[in-house]
């Protein structure tokens, strides 16, 4: 494995060249055909790190192309584009809400941008790698907290950036293209030394960094700033002032001649130490002063010119066989630089995944093949809302879809297509979003949020209830869903309440030949609905039927909810509850339609039903 790919956040794949990078930058409208070399791999250095704005600078481009190519190279390393993993915009959004929680995290806004940046895989080597840098950034914040240093540490990383630009136009030629790609990546350089030198005790961080020659880093620095700190010379102003200073003293009065003559001398001498004037030069200087010699003072025209003219080029040969040793001196370092910075910003982006491994108690998946299925899975989102105080405990859910082999619920028959039933307010979307957030942050490479997990990385189909019903007709709605179930090729479909859209017994019959589809198939299918009843009956194929219950309210009027599915269970909505609920809180006046809506409800019969039911596909000895 290379170097790069060694970070586990650049997957195996990502190997993009500078013909890859003008071709893509082609396709998206950018010209980087003026550029030098130098400056394409200054460029690819940036894509590699997410650095959009730094990369819009320098192709002189819109950062919305520059946001594009670089997204574009993610896939080319992810080896998959993200619709093709991501098959809906509900997933998609998913993914971003997901990567926005982990970007909280980090330290530097480029590894924010690489957080939002990251698209998913399909395959297990990219996944794995990822999966690897997880732990390893679990065991550096380990140990991290356990000498007191990660506070120090966040602070080294937070100064990973690239330096500013020089103020030129991103299309002119500078002194040294190479010098400037160098002299952009200072900071990091300077992050990844202080790293290498001040926390070499912390043995994983020492480990991480173990192919980075800090002896190299500091070999760049050093030359970086040796070139910094050279002074170009103005020779026309230096002679202008030496005019000046000489004509200040010549008119104090009572000079003669041989003082006069001293007194030039005297500034001769210091403007040739000034400019470090080689013989030559100094004796040109020494004529075009004395020859002549007049009060008020001035170098005599033509030589200041000759003078000039032989000091400037000297100096120009010298800056450009000093500038040519420095560039050669740089260039057998591409490679040892590179591999720091990104070094760097990885470590701030896997110190961010561990820290969430930490808070929210995350755990690292198994690839598998068959489904997914989870133990003790909580929601994201609602354990954010729980740390920062605004919701309930939240209960831990245990589920499965498909057939998995490391992670099993005993009481969850494995079938590839299963309906979620029961109470309104229950859980059941929550409990879906969950599934697809495990899903998705596997895809990723990412931790997920329950003791234990085995997932196939398979694309995901994600339909949440809002935009079901925002599609607004059912044949809009059967437009976009039957070519989803037509394709043979495998893929999870998460489908929220399509009911919706059409009378009950039509959705009914809809939603079982979409799942007697699926199910002859190897794709995975959950399906929320409140239709079982009207739905069963004309399913042909095995499938599995749960549901979540509700008990009744609290003191405080919310619902007593069993968020964990009930497994061969059809579960009841429970619409009493819901008025009852709504009842308890409505103004004086409403309460009384209330009483009504719920006395109209009394013949209505909500009670649970246990599976096996008479379904035309049960054996008997499922029965």
């Amino acid at each position: 494995m290379s170097q790069m790919s060694a970070t586990g956040l650049s997957p195996t794949g990502a190997t993009m060249e500078h013909g890859d990078l003008r071709e893509l930058a082609a396709r998206l409208g950018i010209d980087l055909q003026t550029l030098s070399e130098e400056k394409v791999r200054d460029l690819l250095g940036r894509v590699r790190v997410a650095d959009i704005d730094g990369f819009a600078e320098i192709a002189a481009t819109e950062k919305k192309k520059a946001y594009k190519l670089i997204r574009a190279y993610s896939e080319k390393a992810s080896r998959v584009q993200e619709r093709k993993a991501l098959r809906t915009p509900d997933a998609r959004k998913l993914a971003r809400d997901i990567l926005s929680l982990f970007s909280e995290h980090t330290s530097s806004k480029l590894a924010k941008n690489r957080f939002s940046l990251l698209t998913p895989a399909l395959d297990r080597e990219t996944t794995q790698s990822r999966l690897s840098a997880c732990v390893t950034g679990m065991d550096i914040l380990r140990e991290l907290k356990q000498r007191g240093k990660r506070d120090e540490l966040g602070k080294v990383l937070a100064e990973v950036s690239f330096d500013p630009p020089s103020g030129k136009k991103p299309s002119s030629r500078t002194e040294s293209d190479t010098l400037d790609y160098f002299m952009s990546r200072r900071r990091m350089i300077k992050a990844a030394r202080s790293i290498l030198t001040n926390f070499d005790e912390v043995r994983t961080l020492s480990s991480f960094f173990m192919n980075t020659d800090r002896k190299v880093l500091e070999s760049v620095m050093r030359t970086l700033e040796e070139h910094e700190s050279k002074d170009v010379q103005d020779a026309e102003g230096v002679l202008s002032d030496a005019e000046i200073l000489i004509n200040e003293k010549l008119r104090k009065g009572g000079v003669d001649e041989e003082r006069a003559r001293r007194i030039v001398e005297e500034q001769i001498e210091e403007v040739v130490s000034t400019l470090r004037m080689n013989s030559e030069e100094e004796n040109a200087v020494r004529r075009a002063a004395l020859e002549g010699l007049s009060i008020p003072f001035e170098f005599e025209r033509a030589g200041r010119r000759r003078v000039i003219e032989k000091w400037e080029g000297r100096e120009k040969e010298e800056r450009a066989a000093k500038l040519a040793k420095t560039e050669s001196f740089l260039k057998q370092h591409w490679a040892v630089v590179d591999d720091a910075v990104e070094r760097a910003i990885s470590l701030d982006q896997m110190l961010a995944m561990a820290s969430l491994m930490e808070k929210y108690t995350l755990t690292i998946p198994v690839i598998g093949n068959g489904g997914i299925a989870f133990v003790n899975g909580r929601n994201l989102f609602l354990m954010k809302d729980q740390l920062e105080g605004g919701s309930r405990a939240v209960q831990p859910v245990s589920y499965a879809l498909g057939s998995t082999r490391s992670t099993k619920i005993v009481a969850a028959k494995p079938r590839n297509v299963v309906m979620l039933t029961g109470a309104n307010s229950g859980g059941k979307t929550t409990l879906l979003t969950t599934l697809a957030s495990i899903h998705i942050l596997t895809l990723l490479g990412l931790p997920v949020p329950c003791e234990k997990a085995e997932v196939a990385p398979i694309p995901i189909y994600l339909f949440r209830r809002r935009v079901t019903r925002k599609i607004g007709s059912l044949e809009q709605a059967l437009g976009s869903l039957i070519p989803v179930f037509a394709d043979r090729h495998r893929k999870l479909v998460l489908m929220d309440e399509f009911e919706a859209l059409t009378e009950p017994g039509a959705a009914g019959r809809i939603l079982a030949g979409i799942m007697n589809a699926v199910a002859t198939g190897s794709s995975l299918l959950l399906l929320v609905t409140h239709l079982a009843q009207e739905t069963l009956p004309h399913v042909k194929l095995p499938i599995r039927v749960d549901g979540i219950e509700a008990e009744g309210l609290d003191r405080d009027g919310e619902l007593i909810v069993d968020r964990q599915p009930k497994f061969n269970h059809i579960g009841s909505s429970t619409p009493k509850l819901i008025i009852m609920k709504l009842s308890k809180s409505a103004k004086k006046g409403d309460k009384a339609l209330y009483g009504d809506i719920l006395n109209s409800l009394e013949g209505e019969s909500s009670m649970p039903v246990q599976t096996p039911l008479n379904l035309p596909w049960l054996s008997k000895e499922d029965a």
